[in-house]
């Protein structure tokens, strides 16, 4: 008899494929990255602006997921979409630990280019890029996603329209919950 042997962590293998342990540490590593992209925007003001960008960032996806995703799913089912809530939560953390990996990609850049840049506005507009390119990134798959499993052509056309206005709710949640906590965006004081 063979001993069992796998290469993936003990904690991986139990979970199993599409586990909520797994979606949760998805969902946490990119809450973590994007934490480290809050660090880099902080190195520019130091102090406590690090704490308050490191938080902040990871806030704004976190309204994202609390004030969008379920409306998204009860919205989904009144038009008897065939996606059940955990699929919706498990895409929403794949999204999330894509938009973390992007902004913790770009966390040194960014920390370099803030203190670097003598310009605040040139700053903010490299903040504001840099967070709206990581949701763009992560973003697009899960609602590309979800509109693959619509089916016919009606349910396409009505659940396209609700996820291109979900698209631009979440970008307005997140841009307003940043611009009220992220300092460098020049609102906070």
């Amino acid at each position: 008899m063979e001993p069992n042997v796998s290469i993936e962590p003990p904690a991986l293998a139990e979970a199993g494929a599409g586990s909520a342990a797994q979606a949760a540490s998805q969902l946490l590593g990119g809450l973590f990255l994007s934490a480290l992209f809050g660090l880099g925007l902080g190195a520019r003001m130091g102090g406590t602006a690090l704490l308050q960008h490191a938080l902040g960032v990871p806030a704004g996806l976190c309204a994202i997921g609390l004030l969008g995703v379920p409306p998204l799913y009860v919205l989904l089912t009144l038009f008897e979409a065939p996606i059940s809530l955990s699929e919706l939560a498990s895409g929403f953390g794949r999204a999330l630990a894509s938009v973390g990996g992007v902004l913790g990609g770009l966390a040194p850049a960014v920390a370099w280019l803030g203190v670097t840049i003598e310009s605040q506005e040139v700053a903010a507009f490299a903040a504001r890029s840099g967070l709206a390119m990581a949701c763009a990134i992560g973003g697009a798959p899960l609602l590309l996603r979800v509109f693959e499993r619509l089916g016919g052509t009606a349910l396409k056309l009505k659940g396209g329209l609700l996820l291109c206005g979900f698209a631009l709710f979440a970008g307005a949640v997140s841009a307003r919950t940043w611009q009220a906590l992220l300092p460098i965006l020049g609102v906070c004081s």
